[in-house]
């Protein structure tokens, strides 16, 4: 006669699962710029140290069709940009009392919820110090005006970046700054976002969604704010490989909206307890140096 039971493998399966599916909640929630550019995922299982490629597309042009003539087919040259998966980023806590993981899910809430936080402004920390890459440069340290916000929609305009999906990421004094320019925060001239909502989100003005990200980088007292299209850079994850059965741990990879993150779950005896590991591997880097500039205003 078999006895079924719920042991260990079967909680560290749930436990996993339960977790990835909050981890990638919270990771979304907690960042600014890593929801604002270009995302790019692929299932293949990569390393650490492992280059990928990016590709982009050729330009096209138009033609003139004239009457009883076929069309001019194009074939323009793709390029690609190469991205290192050079950061493996991880947080490890342990919960004693296996059965209380699942018997009291606010445990693991609040140890996921305070884990990716801090890889979040991780993740952000690294887009923000992309900053020193772009070569178009405003010098707002007299104080952010309306004027910055001109300009830079202006050097956007001229090298042709999409009018869509344009935003200002603010340092926190930047931001207080911002708040001052009366046609930014006067709702008879600044423009609606409909529906994108946020914490971060301050208004729409000059064509830029504008945020407030407190990992914006400073250097020499000086916040290096960045103005973009979503293509000026680019986040890259991809998914580490999953142990095979027998070998003592439970892992899930998930991945949503160009974002993925592994989760790994094991049995300590010594502690009586399930060990949760939260792991990402991504690159950062730019991707179109026209379509950022970089706004620096005074740090207060």
């Amino acid at each position: 006669m078999s006895i079924e039971a719920i042991g260990v493998t079967e909680l560290g399966d749930s436990i996993a699962t339960i977790v990835a599916a909050q981890a990638l909640g919270y990771l979304k929630a907690n960042t600014v710029l890593a929801r604002l550019v270009n995302r790019d995922w692929d299932n293949e299982v990569a390393s650490h140290g492992q280059t990928i490629n990016i590709p982009y597309t050729g330009a096209l042009s138009v033609n003139d069709k004239t009457e009883h003539t076929i069309v001019t087919r194009q074939a323009p040259a793709d390029s690609k940009y190469t991205v290192t998966l050079n950061k493996h980023k991880e947080i490890t806590f342990l919960l004693e009392d296996v059965g209380r993981a699942l018997a009291r899910p606010e445990y693991l809430n609040r140890y996921t919820e305070d884990g990716l936080m801090v890889m979040a402004e991780q993740i952000d920390g690294d887009l923000a110090a992309l900053y020193s890459g772009f070569s178009q440069t405003i010098d707002a340290t007299a104080g952010l005006a309306e004027d910055d916000f001109r300009s830079a929609r202006r050097q956007m305009n001229a090298a042709k970046a999409p009018k869509g999906q344009r935003f200002a990421v603010l340092h926190e004094d930047a931001e207080y700054e911002a708040l001052g320019i009366e046609r930014l925060v006067n709702r008879d001239y600044a423009e609606s976002l409909g529906k994108m909502a946020s914490d971060a989100y301050v208004n729409r003005f000059m064509g830029f969604d504008i945020f407030m990200d407190q990992k914006i980088a400073v250097a020499s007292s000086e916040c290096k704010n960045l103005f973009f299209q979503r293509n000026a850079m680019v986040l890259a994850t991809r998914p580490l490989p999953i142990a095979p059965p027998g070998m003592g741990v439970v892992q899930k990879a998930l991945d949503e909206d160009g974002v993925g993150l592994r989760v790994t779950v094991s049995y300590q005896p010594d502690y009586l307890g399930v060990q949760v590991t939260i792991d990402v591997l991504y690159g950062v880097a730019e991707l179109r140096d026209n379509h950022g500039v970089v706004v620096s205003t005074s740090e207060i």
